[in-house]
């Protein structure tokens, strides 16, 4: 490697000689070069001979020039000093290399190209054993594996490879089904759970759980509560604890229906109580849990996935998966792609390979919204200047400037399965002349306005900003953290852009929305919005929980305060020698299925 080096420098010094075209140089300037003493140059040249990347004749006696002729390009070598790189899993120090070396694109792209080939399946004989890998490029890097710390949808999936919650909601049945629980009942008053636990299962450093683990799972979540998704759930729990080795029991204030959702959910994965404690914050990126599949190695570049071999639920197929973190890569854009990747995600799939390729695409999807901030004094406290603002955000115009095939109209949370048949919501359309007559009656005199949304959404809240701005409206985006978007600092701003994830825990989703937009609404609408949401918790029907949850919904629209945008679809596109497709809560394919047919 140091010699590769050394050799790109002195190559990098002379780009105006061609390879194989001889060069006169004193060995003085070489040494200036390479930074070492006329000896050691001589070695260095020797060895870079015996690699074929140079020629070197030497003339005796001082002050004469020898001839140096290159082979070897520079950027070849650079190339392969990144691909040997990455094979033996310094993803992070192939990109440095590259970056270091060749801050021009073009090389740059050719890794891209080439690292393409290298994701996907790949399978090899370890003695008499196969050993199949599935590698995933990642844009986004992986800031915590702690089930009760993550915060977005990568992070989450693999959380769900990693732990296991009590039990687990299926969505074709609309049913809660056993997991690490396997039978449960509930008191007369609804208001004390008691969970039975299977007997063997395994944590990956080897410990059984118990009954503890799962008491301790639950009193740190509701330590780590304040500003958490599904927090208020804790605020219906009065205790936790451990019958015996296999049976908890949960006791709640009051009925909190629920409950078994929210012990289903990733959140609520168990973890092992002495080795939480003992790690703290560092079991963010050490986590270790009882799912299908353990964590081996995770830094900036690279997160590696073993199976793990004692699942309770059995063991998967693969025997390991490979995320590499790669910000800059445009898989969509190579050449390789499809022969590549035999799993992709939000990929349009090209008409001609949809024979050998097929798409799945699930009811979830992700909505994004407005909401505005009643509790800040000005222009907007005016429900027609809201209008307006409802007004001037075309729903339409918005997907046609954001683009993609796995996008569309919203103009309902509990409604959005419309979009699944290919029907769309029809977006409200006016006229700019129309939208500044409603900002004239609204007496509007541009007054700046403050739209926030977290640094993620820039892209979404630059779009708005422009659909408001030309229909007459000043607006200036503030960006913030995902922590710093959960504080009251949000709520100095006029206008809120965030998303809603509808999976499986979408009930929860929706409270945990309506409770957490309470905080900006004005009184009347806030003890409304309360009322409901309370009623909800406390419904055991699934139906009259919807029609609840729709009246939510009607009221806030109503009062204008809540705007829908578009819902995002995550689709998922594979080859036909891909066996076990399934897909999880977060329709992602889940790890534990997935087989490979030669």
């Amino acid at each position: 490697m140091k010699l590769a080096n050394r050799y790109i420098r002195l190559r990098e010094q002379y780009p105006h000689i061609a390879e194989q075209q001889p060069h006169l140089v004193h060995l003085d300037e070489l040494a200036a070069v390479l930074g070492c003493t006329h000896r050691n140059v001589v070695l260095l040249l020797k060895k870079m001979q015996s690699e074929a990347w140079l020629d070197w004749l030497p003339k005796r006696g001082r002050g004469q020039k020898s001839a140096l002729t290159f082979y070897k390009p520079a950027e070849d070598l650079i190339l392969s000093i990144a691909q040997d790189l990455v094979e033996r899993k310094d993803l992070r120090g192939a990109l440095e290399q590259l970056n270091v070396s060749s801050p021009e694109g073009s090389l740059k792209d050719s890794f891209h190209r080439w690292l393409a080939g290298y994701f996907g399946y790949s399978s090899e004989m370890l003695g008499s054993k196969r050993f199949d890998t599935l590698r995933f490029p990642l844009t986004q890097s992986l800031l915590s594996l702690d089930p009760a710390m993550t915060n977005f949808r990568t992070e989450a999936h693999l959380v769900h490879q990693l732990f296991d919650p009590l039990v687990r909601y299926n969505r074709l049945t609309q049913t809660i089904e056993p997991h690490i629980a396997h039978a449960w009942e509930v008191n007369e008053a609804r208001t004390v759970w008691t969970f039975h636990l299977r007997k063997g299962i395994q944590f990956h450093h080897g410990r059984e759980l118990t009954a503890d683990d799962v008491t301790y799972t639950f009193e740190r979540l509701k330590r780590l509560a304040t500003g958490a998704l599904y927090g208020w759930v804790h605020r219906h729990i009065d205790s936790v604890e451990a019958a015996d080795p296999i049976t908890v029991r949960i006791r709640l204030s009051e009925p909190c229906e629920l409950l078994p959702q929210y012990a289903g959910t990733n959140r609520a994965s168990i973890v092992p109580a002495e080795l939480c404690e003992e790690l703290g914050d560092r079991f963010a990126l050490a986590p270790v849990g009882t799912g299908p599949f353990k964590l081996t190695h995770l830094d900036a570049s690279m997160c590696v996935l073993d199976a793990f071999p004692a699942y309770f639920q059995g063991r998967a197929h693969l025997d390991r998966v490979e995320l590499w973190h790669i910000p800059d890569m445009q898989v969509q854009g190579s050449e390789r792609t499809l022969e590549s990747f035999q799993i992709i995600h939000n990929y349009r799939l090209p008409d001609e390979a949809s024979e050998t390729w097929q798409q799945v695409q699930q009811p979830g999807a992700t909505c994004r919204f407005l909401t505005f901030n009643l509790l800040k004094q000005g222009p907007l406290s005016d429900p027609a200047l809201r209008g307006a603002v409802c007004a001037a955000l075309n729903r339409r115009k918005l997907l046609e400037r954001i683009g993609g095939d796995a996008i569309y109209t919203a103009d309902s949370f509990i409604g959005h399965g419309h979009g699944s048949t290919g029907q769309e919501a029809e977006p409200l359309a006016h006229e700019t002349d129309r939208i500044r007559a409603l900002l004239k009656r609204a007496a509007y005199d541009g007054q700046r306005l403050t739209l926030c949304t977290i640094t993620h959404y820039e892209p979404d809240a630059l779009h708005v900003q422009a659909l408001l701005q030309e229909a007459g409206f000043s607006v200036e985006i503030k960006l913030l953290s995902v922590e710093e978007f959960k504080s009251e600092q949000r709520l100095h701003a006029d206008l809120l852009l965030f998303s809603i994830m509808l999976d499986n825990d979408a009930e929860l989703r929706l409270i945990d929305l309506y409770k957490s937009m309470q905080r900006h609404l004005e009184p009347a609408v806030k003890a409304k919005v309360a009322a409901l949401t309370e009623e909800a918790l406390r419904e055991s029907s699934s139906s009259r929980r919807s029609a609840l949850l729709q009246a939510i919904e009607a009221h806030l629209t109503a009062k204008q305060v809540l705007h829908f945008l578009y819902f995002k679809r995550l689709k998922t596109i594979y080859h036909e020698s891909v066996k076990g497709i399934s897909l999880d809560a977060l329709d992602w394919v889940q790890f534990k299925n997935i087989w490979f047919k030669p």
